[in-house]
């Protein structure tokens, strides 16, 4: 978790598996991000292998999700 100001905050996960990330494991990060009064939150979820559909699904639904593979990171860095 990262803090911008009183009002905006980021949180993220990593996962370093060879399991795609599924919808579980947003869903337990928003309703860990519950535990904060940031008005404006902002997620991350980095796997090693990517993401189930339904968790990709989720990720577009809310809007404020970045979904993040490992290979999108070494891509950006070649």
């Amino acid at each position: 978790m990262g803090t911008q100001d009183k009002e905006t905050a980021l949180f993220a996960e990593c996962k370093w598996t060879n399991e795609k990330i599924d919808l579980s494991v947003l869903e337990t990060l928003v309703e860990r991000s519950n535990l904060f009064s940031y008005k404006k939150k902002h997620f991350f979820l980095f796997s090693k292998s990517g993401f189930t559909k339904g968790c990709a699904d989720k990720g577009k639904e809310l809007g404020n999700m970045s979904l993040v593979t490992y290979g999108k990171i070494i891509r950006k860095f070649n």
